[in-house]
């Protein structure tokens, strides 16, 4: 009878030991949203590195469109507990988003940086902008008063706002027709529009065509900030886990970055899976080339965070507040997001 009464003991020590282990691995494990494009890709190499081991914090990752990321992560954990975002979409969608809520939708930390898109001309007179002549008034005011090509409300016209805000140049002076790209190339070549906004492909072609690129995102400083958006409550709940995360995707982009060609065969294997886009090795490292993607924390902290950064993310939400609210896109500037204060050891 003693026997069978440790038997039963053991037994049940066991039987508890086994389900403390399971549920502490369901708190463990985190849910994350990401798409299938070039940048986004480089997390998936979260497994062959044993980031997880190394971490002590599993991930899943959910492969779902870029539009259905923040529905998800809106949920409160219920379907998605982290996903990547855009900041300008952020400052655009946040005062609806968290509109009389107490558990808000965060943008807590930034990934990397679009930069590759400008401006483009075909005009010899048309100045060229950048880094030496940024805040010279007269130079950039007669950029401004060319007849311009951007799409409205685009991450474009914002840039151009940015310029004429910094140059003390009223914007409602600015003659911005709203264009897409690739009718912006052909308009300029005709000689109907003097400028207009461009990216990887718009510039290769104009190039070609002897155009010039007259301002680029990069020489601004400003460009879109992707990073990691979550609720209030479930970063409440996770913060140690999502701060591992966070931690394993610079761990991803170092690793990728260092030997592109040698370690981009688990990102093209994704994307050759699941991405609308089939890339050949070139073709991705031309797209990668047009963002800028930071390898550690500390090196994020330095160049986005900082109000003092390249890219500080404090100077492009201030300026994108701002035209959100000019615009009367947003009836009430909204809330700059506060990044978390976060070290890689």
């Amino acid at each position: 009878m003693k026997q069978i009464t440790k038997l039963s003991l053991t037994f049940v020590c066991a039987t508890a030991i086994l389900l403390s282990s399971c549920n502490w691995w369901k708190e463990e494990t985190l849910t994350v949203a990401i798409s299938p494009y070039q940048d986004i890709a480089m997390i998936v190499n979260i497994r062959n590195l044993e980031l997880e081991k190394k971490y002590n914090t599993q991930v899943d990752l959910q492969t779902m469109n870029w539009e259905d990321i923040v529905p998800a992560v809106a949920s409160s954990g219920k379907t998605i507990d982290v996903g990547f975002g855009s900041l300008v979409e952020y400052l655009t969608k946040s005062n609806n988003i968290n509109k009389d809520t107490e558990d808000p939708l965060l943008f807590i930390y930034p990934a990397y940086i679009y930069k590759g898109g400008g401006f483009i001309s075909f005009n010899s007179d048309v100045p060229v902008i950048n880094s030496s002549n940024l805040d010279k008034e007269s130079i950039v005011a007669s950029f401004l008063k060319n007849k311009i090509g951007a799409q409205k409300n685009s991450l474009y016209e914002m840039l151009l706002y940015s310029l004429a805000k910094k140059n003390n140049v009223d914007i409602k002076d600015m003659k911005i027709f709203d264009t897409p790209m690739n009718d912006g190339l052909l308009a300029t070549q005709s000689g109907s529009l003097q400028i207009s906004s461009a990216g990887l492909t718009q510039i290769t072609e104009a190039l070609k065509q002897n155009g010039r690129v007259v301002l680029t995102m990069e020489d601004l400083g400003f460009a879109d900030v992707t990073g990691f958006i979550c609720k209030k409550s479930v970063w409440d709940k996770k913060k140690k886990e999502i701060e591992n995360l966070i931690k394993m995707w610079f761990e991803c982009v170092d690793y990728v970055m260092t030997d592109i060609d040698k370690n981009s065969k688990f990102s093209l294997k994704y994307l050759g899976e699941k991405a609308a886009t089939k890339y050949t090795l070139e073709q991705y490292k031309t797209a990668l080339s047009q963002e800028y993607f930071p390898r550690t924390v500390d090196e994020a902290n330095k160049e986005i965070v900082s109000d003092s950064g390249k890219f500080s993310y404090q100077r492009i939400s201030n300026d994108v507040s701002d035209y959100l609210l000019t615009n009367k896109i947003v009836d009430k500037k909204p809330n700059i997001p506060q990044f978390i204060d976060l070290k890689m050891q």
